[in-house]
């Protein structure tokens, strides 16, 4: 340091000024070199500290002698050496510090040059954000954003590697750790030990101490926390606390008993805090919202996640539970074995036991090939369970590198290689994966457990409150539990039993967790039912420890013994005033002691598990909408005890649940074989029905409390007995019953997650069409031709790059020698470039023949050029999902939609697990499974990825490529060990420039850490492996010294000492060049090798390595080799399904029973062509036009006319339909759709036929009477729709639509639906005139007095103008709308009235909710006008009308309501009130209001309009009568209104009476 002080010394000046130039201001031009000295306040402290430092130097010449020198006073030696000791100290340390704070980057060059080091930070970005004066957060955002770049300019992070001798100038770690202990400091930003550093400053320097004894003047009073002088306190602090320096102790302790300690005026003495200091202060979390540090993983749980070394999947599993990540010991992997092993064995048999469904073969069996009881299994499954909880070894690392331990030869002794037993697939250990993290969840609730148990007895310093039994006991249950839900048991036990102790525990703790209630022992204590239950004979504990048959605790009740009610009649008194009474509580409370007995819990838990049954009955509203076998609902509407087994490998539960929230269905389980519904009262056979399965679970526990003694008294303790065990089990089923439905929804949504995940694998599993395939992408069909033609063509080079693109409008040859004006372009294009595949894609029909003409020039290019290039229909399922997104504009934003759309066909074909992983969360936007959408995304996303990390585990990913190509990057995070976060550790240290050249780099480098080291090793693969040839293959390091050995006996070579000492993996030098030569000379020579007798060499050494050797042998052989399936072009239904969206057994059937609609656009004599919406053609012969013989087909068709046909066939060749319009043929589909006879082939095998039959008949008994025959109308708003359906279909819809339907009143009325308002439509009735027939449309149409001539007349002239004038009163201010008024915002009416299911129940607590809101409104008003209030609304019970409220004073009890018709041009109000629009009508209505008022009423509510028409049962209901004080009644109209003044008489009142209304 001594040069650095001499520098310093010479150029202080120069330094200082440069100092405060940079600090004083931000748009210097050397304000980039940002200062991380402190900030000084004083310029008298510069100048003392510049006189300072002048001083030094001449001190040190020898010029200027210290005052204490030359004045010493004899005694006082020692007290000022160690005082001038002090000072020189402080001296020296603040010239270090400034030295430090003032070197610019000049000085700091010059220093390096004079001390060989390198001085800076490589956070200097960071550095710039914590310490630079910035006002401004937008620009500390922009540098926070440059530092989270992904390139390979950003930050570069060190995740703690192997070895920690290598260090940096500033480590990620210790970067951390500063963050960390920044977060940590006080308010003054000091650490706890008095450290004061800036977070991203390096190195970390302890301040000086007289700083520390500034800041504690007393240390023994330890009264003042200790603040940083420098940078908390003035200028004048500093001068007081410079002169007390020579203060000595006892001068002090004085000076303190005088004036104290001046803790009182220690505000005084502190300086307000600056800008500068507050953002130094500022974090991550300051400048970025949450959301957004979440979706950039810089949150510090992120951090964790990244340098923690464990797999990031094993940590985003664990979901923060510390349990998750604690490596288990060998004594718990044992048990965990057992437990797991036990699970699965148990679930295998009773799925064997049961399973009988068709539909078994979609989801695959696990475990086909284990053996259960197997002690070579269980050894094996042992081993597996260690490497995943106490190793962090992931399935793929273990299913490929650690096969030995499930996988073994048959017969070994002949020395067969290929006869092997592989006890567990992929799949298998997927399942153990998951049933880990199970157990992990059942061990950290049973240690929970335990350590209440010991709590209660005393252990944790707390006074004992559980006796030695019940301690033992309840540890005895816990160690022997089996599940969750067992260990859960327990702690409601220990609550019942020791609740007010527990309660002590949280008012002691003052937690806001309340304990649950009195317990059954405490309450039978406070009541003294004890003394009853103590007479039972038999305790719970006892019948628990019965259900064990372990031991036998038999009841014996003497003939001497008292009755049960004289028993109880020693409780008689102050609790019980009856014998009966204090007998029912004693019942009461020996039930609850025995419901909440842990192992009457579990012998009733495993028994229900065995024997549950599940009931499934439609609702009333599930028979109106579960018709036919469209719906979802249909194959299980009526289920008739089945067991729960039976849903093992099925969504069918998930769906059942998904109706039952709907009120579609309804659910119960039960445990009795008798099914008594017979289609009338479903509540009551509900109820009947868990009254039996309760006294089943009764009749088995009613052995574990019975006596066998005969004689009275034991006949009546056992009546009394039976009644406990009867009311424990009606408490302990439903909480079974909720148990059971929890459980089959897991095991549906795990069932639905494996399918998708299937499915998925099943799409990206797959090899390209041609290695490194250069791809030409010719897309059209479905794409806007209206600026650059409807084709696209894309040329993408092997990297997944656009090289160059067209667009054009055709590619068809003409055989005129006219060609399309893409012809010559592409074939330009094949000629430039060299390509492998021309895929062809797009998204309608057309595409079709597009394929036809491409594929064409194509082979017309082959044949003269002697090339070989595939042409394809190409996948772009997604595609279309990608070419779109932010993602995509974001990669290519200088390429169109459609060009983006055809770079992402080319990926799917050239690497599908990377095209389908850019997707992200959008995976889940492909139809993967048609029950995926029961299940929680967050939940399914997970287990659908677990494809992707298969089939990276079986090609690996090149490291090197993916850093160069981000596209290619997306499947990194799903190599073993990996995940997004340190995926992206690794990609932000690796570019094209600064590659990865061994998987030593790995290591080196600090890639990663040592177990994701293991993981993830062999599937990260170097290309080009310039180090080592193994680097490029999926061998393993850990096994490259065994290719190796295999290399060199294949050639024959011994190895001498040198190559032994170069053994290494990475190493260009020995065995690896020979490593290298077997490779590409000589793959055939590992045939020669006796891998068996090597691998029972390595036996011997405790090895198991065969199949690793083989493993070995096949990579060195086949090194390039692709384990995925070969690229297969799809066939035609597949074509077909793709470009046209329809699914054939789906959507289109042949059996008859598909209509379809379509739009005829040629018609010809003989034939006609229609389209359907998906851009499916079909074809109508004159024979399927109508029922009777026509001579031509335009007699009947005609182009562009609209048609509804049947599906006869589907050409697959041709893609294109047969269909038929015959009348004949539609009704027998349009039957067969609603018959609502179910085909055993399409319900469940429990399905319940009879109560379908009853229930149908019934329907149909109903619909005869109620509906009329079918119509159709020839109008566009037509509608074959009944009240019901009419408003369903127009609650999506717009205010003011409208539907034509037909009318139950006859074949001369139709009816006209519209919606007024959300969840309120209006039924018009209009009589048709002058019919020609039943079935025809009658020429004139009445609506009351009005006639219209045509249907859109009516439209036009009736129903809109009615529905503007609707809309005119809700823009009048007194108009109120209760379900949108303010007051109540957090009180929706979906969350108080639910779904609307348009029954009469549901309008009629609509109704009431109007009436209660519109009270309180006109209430409000008046209470806080002082007089009268009116509003208006809409009217519920009379739809298109309007209702005038009206509280004429505020002590008025009630409100009086008068109905407002709406006309088409006017309001009508009363029989001669006539309004043009909505100011007449208010103004009428108030001149109304000042004549009848003048008439005394009663005070009473006046909600007349709804609740008579609910008392007297009329369809649209009146208003009552309004009673004067006489009893005599002021009758109403028969529209609900009360008597109104006419028009003409409303117009000669005075306006001065309406004034006083406008309140």
């Amino acid at each position: 340091m001594s040069d650095i002080e001499e520098y310093g010394r010479k150029d202080k000046r120069r330094g200082g000024a440069r100092r405060r130039d940079s600090f004083g201001s931000d748009d210097d031009e050397g304000s980039d070199g940002y200062d991380t000295r402190r900030a000084r306040y004083s310029d008298d402290d510069e100048e003392e500290d510049d006189d300072d430092d002048n001083d030094d130097e001449l001190r040190r010449e020898g010029f200027l002698v210290d005052d204490d020198d030359e004045e010493e006073v004899p005694g006082d030696d020692e007290r000022r050496r160690e005082r001038r000791k002090k000072k020189k100290k402080r001296r020296h340390t603040e010239r270090v510090e400034e030295d430090d704070d003032g070197l610019d980057e000049e000085d700091l060059a010059l220093v390096a040059e004079n001390t060989n080091q390198e001085v800076g930070t490589k956070f200097k970005r960071l550095k710039r954000g914590r310490s630079s004066r910035v006002d401004d957060d937008d620009e500390l955002r922009a540098e926070l954003d440059d530092l989270m770049d992904t390139g390979e300019q950003g930050r570069k992070d060190d995740l703690g590697l192997f070895d920690d001798g290598v260090e940096s100038d500033i480590s990620e770690h210790d970067y951390r750790t500063s963050r960390r202990m920044d977060r940590g400091r006080n308010d003054d930003g000091e650490d706890s030990d008095g450290l004061v550093d800036d977070p991203l400053s390096a190195p970390r320097r302890r301040r000086p101490a007289h700083d520390n004894a500034r800041d504690n003047i007393d240390a023994g009073a330890g009264a003042r926390n200790r603040r940083d002088v420098s940078e908390r306190e003035g200028g004048v602090a500093n001068y007081i606390f410079d002169s007390l320096e020579s203060i000595d102790d006892d001068t002090w302790m004085e000076l303190q008993d005088i004036f104290g300690d001046g803790e009182e005026y220690a505000f005084a003495m502190e300086a307000a805090q600056t800008p500068h200091e507050s953002y130094r202060n500022k974090t991550l979390a300051d400048v970025f919202e949450p959301a957004e540090l979440e979706a950039k993983m810089m949150t510090q749980a992120d951090d964790d996640i990244r340098t923690t070394d464990i797999p990031e999947r094993i940590q985003m599993r664990a979901a923060g539970h510390a349990e998750s990540l604690r490596p288990l010991s060998d004594d718990e992997v044992g048990e965990e074995a057992t437990w797991i092993v036990s699970q699965l064995h148990k679930r295998h048999m009773r799925t064997k036991e049961l399973r009988s469904r068709d539909d078994e073969a979609d989801g695959a069996e696990l475990f086909k090939h284990a053996e259960f009881l197997s002690e070579r299994f269980l050894a094996g499954v042992v081993e597996v369970l260690k490497h995943m909880s106490h190793d962090f070894y992931e399935v793929p690392y273990i299913y490929r590198h650690c096969r030995e331990l499930f996988v073994t030869g048959e017969n070994d002794d002949e020395g067969d290689e290929s006869a092997v037993r592989e006890w567990l697939t992929m799949d298998d250990l997927w399942s153990l994966y998951d049933h880990e993290q199970q157990f992990r969840g059942f061990l950290a609730s049973r240690r929970h457990v335990l350590n209440l148990i010991r709590r209660l007895s005393g252990d944790s310093g707390d006074t004992a409150a559980i006796s030695h039994s019940d301690y033992v006991y309840a540890s005895e249950v816990v160690l022997s539990a089996n599940c969750v839900e067992d260990v859960s048991d327990v702690v409601e036990w220990l609550q019942a039993r020791y609740g007010r102790e527990m309660r002590g525990w949280a008012a002691t703790q003052q937690t806001k967790r309340a304990q649950s209630g009195v317990g059954a022992w405490e309450q039978a204590e406070r009541d003294g039912t004890d003394r009853l239950v103590a007479r039972m004979g038999i305790s719970a504990r006892q019948v628990g420890e019965n259900t064990l048959e372990r031991s036998m605790h038999v009841v014996e009740d003497s003939s001497s013994d008292p009755l049960p009610l004289d028993a109880a009649r020693e409780l008689v008194g102050a609790r019980f005033a009856t014998a009966e009474s204090a007998l029912r509580a004693g019942v009461a409370t020996f039930a609850a002691q025995l419901a909440v007995d842990p192992y009457v819990r579990r012998h009733v838990r495993t028994y229900c598990e065995a024997h549950a049954r599940v009931v499934v009955r439609a609702t009333d509203r599930g028979l109106r909408e579960i018709t036919d076998a469209e719906h979802p609902a249909f194959a299980f509407k009526f289920l008739r005890q089945k067991p729960v087994a039976e849903f093992s490998g099925s969504a069918q539960f998930l769906a059942i649940s998904r109706a039952v929230d709907d009120g579609l269905l309804r659910l119960a389980f039960s445990l009795t074989d008798e099914y008594r519904f017979d289609g009338k009262s479903d509540d009551a056979v509900f109820a009947t029905d868990a009254e039996r399965s309760a006294m089943v679970i009764a009749r088995q526990l009613e052995k574990h409390v019975r006596s066998f003694a005969v004689h009275d008294a034991a006949d009546a303790w056992n009546t009394v007995r039976y009644d406990a065990v009867l009311q424990a089990a009606r408490a302990m089923l439903p909480l079974v019953w909720r148990e059971t439905a929890q459980r089959l929804r897991a095991q549906a949504a795990e069932y639905v997650g494996d399918m998708c995940r299937r499915a998925l694998q099943t799409r990206i599993d797959v090899q390209p069409p041609r290695p490194n395939a250069r791809v030409i992408v010719v897309a059209g069909g479905g794409f806007d031709a209206s600026s650059r033609g409807a084709l696209r063509v894309v040329y993408v080079d092997e990297h997944g790059r656009a090289r160059e693109d067209f667009s054009a409008d055709s590619m068809r040859r003409g055989a005129d020698g006219v060609d399309g004006d893409g012809v010559a372009p592409l074939v330009a294009l094949l000629q430039r470039r060299p390509a492998d595949v021309v895929a062809v894609a797009g998204m309608s029909l057309q595409t079709r023949r597009l394929y036809e003409d491409v594929r064409l020039l194509v082979d017309d290019h082959c044949a003269r050029n002697s090339g070989d290039v595939m042409v394809t229909y190409a996948q772009d399922d997604a595609a279309r999902l990608w070419w779109d997104c932010d993602a995509a504009r974001a990669e290519l934003p200088a390429m169109r939609r459609e060009e983006r759309y055809c770079v992402a066909v080319a990926r799917m074909l050239q690497d599908a697990p990377a095209a389908y992983a850019a997707l992200g969360s959008d995976i889940l936007k492909l139809r993967l499974h048609p029950a995926q959408r029961l299940v929680d995304a967050a939940a399914l996303l997970p287990a659908v990825q677990r494809a992707f990390t298969n089939v990276v585990a079986k090609t690996g990913v090149d490291v090197n490529l993916a850093a160069a190509h981000p596209h290619l990057a997306h499947v990194l995070p799903f190599v073993a060990g990996l995940g997004p976060r340190k995926a992206h550790a690794i990609l932000s240290r690796v570019s094209p420039s600064d590659p990865i050249e061994s998987r030593n780099d790995l290591v080196t480098r600090k890639l990663c850490t040592r177990v994701v080291f293991v993981n993830c090793a062999s599937f990260l693969r170097i290309r080009p492996a310039t180090a080592d040839a193994l680097d490029a293959t999926r061998i393993h390091p850990q096994d490259y010294i065994l290719a190796y050995k295999m290399a060199l006996d294949a050639l024959d070579i011994e190895e001498d000492d040198e190559d032994s000492g170069r053994r290494r993996p990475g190493s260009k030098h020995g065995p690896a060049r020979y490593v290298a030569e077997v490779m590409r000379n000589a793959p055939e020579k590992l045939d020669d090798l006796d891998l068996v007798g090597y691998a029972e060499e390595l036996k011997r050494k405790h090895l198991l390595k065969l199949e690793t050797l083989k493993f070995i042998k096949h990579e060195l052989q086949h090194p390039d080799e692709d384990p995925r399936e070969a690229f297969e072009q799809p066939d035609d239904r597949r074509v077909l399904e793709m470009l046209t969206g329809e699914i054939i057994g789906e959507t289109l059937r042949e059996d008859g029973s598909s209509l379809v609609s379509a739009t005829i656009m040629r018609v010809q004599p003989r034939f006609a062509i229609a389209r359907l919406d998906s851009g499916l053609e079909g074809f109508i012969s004159v024979a399927n036009v109508t029922d009777y013989r026509i001579e031509a087909v335009s007699d009947e068709l005609s182009p562009g006319q609209s048609i509804v046909a049947v599906v006869k066939r589907i050409d697959l060749e041709k893609m294109s339909l047969d269909l038929s319009m015959r009348q004949a043929d539609i009704d027998e589909a349009v039957r067969r759709s609603q018959s609502t006879v179910p085909d055993a082939s399409q319900v469940d095998k429990y399905f319940d036929f009879d109560s379908e039959s009853v229930l149908r008949e019934r329907a149909k008994a109903l619909k005869q009477k109620s509906t009329a025959r079918m119509r159709t109308i020839p109008h566009p708003l037509f509608k074959p729709l009944n009240s019901r359906e009419a408003e369903q279909y127009l609650a999506s819809r717009p205010r003011g639509d409208c539907v034509i339907r037909p009318s139950s009143r006859g074949v001369d009325h139709i009816a006209i639906t519209w919606k007024v308002a959300e969840g309120l439509f209006q039924h018009i009735d209009v009589q048709e005139r002058d019919k020609p027939s039943d079935t025809a449309l009658g020429s004139t149409f009445l609506v009351g007095d009005a006639a219209y001539t045509d249907l859109d007349e009516l439209v036009a002239f009736h129903v809109d103008p009615i529905a503007r004038k609707l809309e005119e009163a809700k823009r009048n201010p007194k108009f109120y709308d209760p379900e949108t008024d303010p007051l109540y915002a957090s009180q929706p009416v979906a969350s108080i009235l639910g779904v609307n299911d348009y029954t009469d129940e549901y309008r009629s607590r609509r109704q009431d909710l109007w009436e209660s809101r519109t009270a309180r409104h006109l209430d409000t008003l008046a209470q806080s006008t002082g007089r009268g209030s009116y509003c208006i609304s809409l009217s519920l019970v009379k739809p298109g009308s309007l209702v005038l409220a009206f509280k004429p004073t505020p002590t008025y009890a009630g409100i009086m309501k008068w109905t407002a018709r709406v006309e088409p041009n006017e309001f009508k109000l009363g029989e001669r009130g006539r309004y043009p629009d909505i100011s007449g009508l208010i103004n009428g209505f108030k001149r109304m209001q000042t004549t009848t008022t003048q008439k005394p009423v009663a005070r009473q509510p006046a909600y007349e309009e709804s609740r008579s028409s609910r008392s007297n049962g009329r369809s649209y209901g009146d208003s009552g009568s309004r009673w004067d004080r006489d009893g005599r009644s002021s009758r109403s109209n028969a529209w609900g209104d009360h008597p109104a003044p006419s028009s003409s008489s409303s117009q000669r009142q005075s306006g001065a009476a309406a004034s006083r209304w406008d309140s």
